[in-house]
């Protein structure tokens, strides 16, 4: 493994106790991480319960390094896309919510993101460094 991918799985890591963190202040109860949806193929990295009892489930995508963290890759970004569209197709899914580190403000990334919005491919998608945006975390 080179020094790159340890590094990368320690940034993934530590973003998401971040994100576990974020979620458990803001009242979520935390249920089971990787849960694979089967009917679909693809895996939540956690499922969380708000307090009013409602089920959603959190994809992760950040770090806290790197020239393009979070969603402004456009890989990871089609990644996220991809797991809400197919997503759609499952009788009964929760809520599908992408806790990001860093959100695309130019280029083609900013249209995807918009057009997955408008589509209804994500409940929300949140970036965890901006306190506007973590505050939504409590109208789930």
């Amino acid at each position: 493994m080179s020094n790159f991918q340890a590094s990368a799985g320690v940034q993934g890591r530590q973003f998401a106790e971040q994100c576990d963190q974020l979620l458990a202040a803001s009242g979520f109860e935390l249920g089971s991480c990787r849960m694979v949806v089967k009917e679909c193929g693809i895996e939540i990295d956690r499922v969380a319960t708000t307090p009013t009892g409602r089920e959603i489930w959190f994809e992760y995508k950040g770090s806290i390094q790197g020239n393009r963290p979070g969603l402004i890759r456009t890989d990871t970004l089609k990644k996220a896309i991809a797991n809400g569209a197919l997503l759609q197709g499952v009788p009964g899914a929760a809520p599908y919510v992408v806790l990001t580190s860093h959100l695309p403000d130019t280029g083609v990334g900013v249209d995807m993101l918009r057009s997955a919005r408008a589509l209804g491919y994500f409940h929300d998608v949140i970036c965890i460094y901006q306190p506007s945006q973590t505050r939504r975390l409590r109208e789930l």
